[in-house]
């Protein structure tokens, strides 16, 4: 079979790539090894905080709609504070001329709803575990991948939306740098006393940063602890005592918290591959790109990938591999430098307040007083949280 575009991972961002590829009239195939995941019957675990950029995409390839008609959780308030000093500093839409400062969306649901899309604009979805990368692609062949029994396919240009382990960036050979942040994601829904009236909450602590997230419910958070791995075993351990945990730790500012979900946990890390593309492979989301979730971009950097891939690809002819490969160099310009500042402002709030000397106290206080009564500051800080 001969394609225009090979994407190989069926997540958010891979069907998104594919629908978005479609549009622009390419022949596209999806490899991804699950099925397409059911809507969800209660409140998902794992959930994106996605902004306005990230939702204009999904708006204009169609499916934003039916995500939000099916259940989304949009917040127009931030409140963020340190729980040993009094750095703390709230921000509203309003403040931005906006009506919300973003939404919390199920991964699944987005995921089963981009995937109907795809399906109806004609992308093909292959379901397969077995596949491998043959060729890369030069000037002139197609890039090749072999799936199922013996199946092989072609395309002119196969885009990796495979995740952080990403087997077609090691099969094509594309180096990462990493390094592990030595922490725990813990993810659980909780129904509060107090209901959160659509504030995105997250306190800071020694151990590492605690975030509330609103839901469609008005007394249920998502919750998303970075914590130490040492502290996580024990809290995993102890899944019963995680809402008294978070009941103290938040300082109450929700009241009570019951536990209404299953607990899980995922390592951090942070990683980016040093070359975002080879001949005729490129990179997109965790394939090029993980960052510590405490300020919840990981997926709206990905859909920026989206947005600046599909159009830098939009007037390009990737039968020609000179012009495809100088496509994908302003892609990689662009989307690295962004991505290396996101990394770089992630570590330095992980360290400034994972600390607790002090001196860094005494700055980060200072930091936050000055974010709260300067209002330009307060304004670009909101702006940020859109995606302007």
């Amino acid at each position: 079979m001969n394609y225009d575009v090979i994407v190989v991972g069926g997540g958010m961002i891979g069907l998104t790539m594919a629908l978005g590829l479609k549009r622009q009239r390419r022949s596209v195939m999806v490899i991804e090894q699950h099925a397409q995941p059911d809507l969800p019957d209660a409140l998902e675990l794992r959930v994106s905080a996605l902004n306005h950029r990230s939702r204009a995409l999904l708006d204009e390839l169609g499916v934003w709609q039916q995500v939000s008609e099916f259940r989304v959780g949009p917040y127009t308030d931030m409140h963020v504070w340190d729980k040993d000093s009094p750095a703390d500093i709230h921000f509203s839409a309003a403040e931005a001329n906006a009506d919300d400062l973003g939404a919390i969306t199920e991964n699944r649901a987005l995921e089963h709803f981009l995937w109907q899309a795809a399906q109806t604009a004609g992308v093909v979805i292959t379901q397969t575990e077995q596949w491998r990368l043959r060729h890369c692609g030069d000037d002139q062949q197609a890039a090749e991948i072999e799936y199922g029994e013996q199946q092989r396919a072609h395309a002119q240009l196969v885009i990796a939306a495979d995740g952080g382990r990403s087997r077609l960036r090691q099969q094509a050979g594309l180096a990462v740098r990493f390094w592990d942040y030595e922490q725990v994601g813990v993810v659980a829904n909780l129904r509060m006393d107090t209901p959160h009236e659509g504030v995105a909450r997250q306190v800071f602590l020694p151990t590492g940063p605690l975030a509330l997230l609103p839901t469609p419910d008005a007394h249920v958070v998502s919750i998303v602890w970075s914590m130490d791995a040492s502290l996580a075993q024990t809290r995993l351990a102890n899944k019963a005592q995680l809402a008294q945990f978070v009941t103290s730790e938040s300082g109450r500012c929700l009241g009570k918290a019951e536990l209404i979900s299953e607990v899980k946990g995922f390592p951090l890390r942070m990683q980016y591959a040093q070359e975002w593309h080879q001949q005729r492979i490129v990179l997109v989301g965790d394939a090029a790109h993980t960052i510590h979730p405490l300020a919840g971009q990981g997926a709206n950097l990905g859909f920026a990938d989206c947005v600046s891939l599909l159009a830098h690809l939009q007037q390009s002819e990737f039968a020609d591999l000179s012009n495809l490969t100088r496509c994908l160099g302003r892609y990689q310009r662009e989307r690295k430098a962004d991505t290396q500042t996101m990394i770089a402002a992630m570590e330095l709030f992980k360290r400034g307040f994972g600390t607790s000397n002090p001196l860094i106290k005494a700055v980060r206080s200072l930091g936050c007083l000055a974010a709260e009564r300067i209002t330009p500051l307060k304004q670009k800080l909101a702006e940020v949280a859109l995606g302007r």
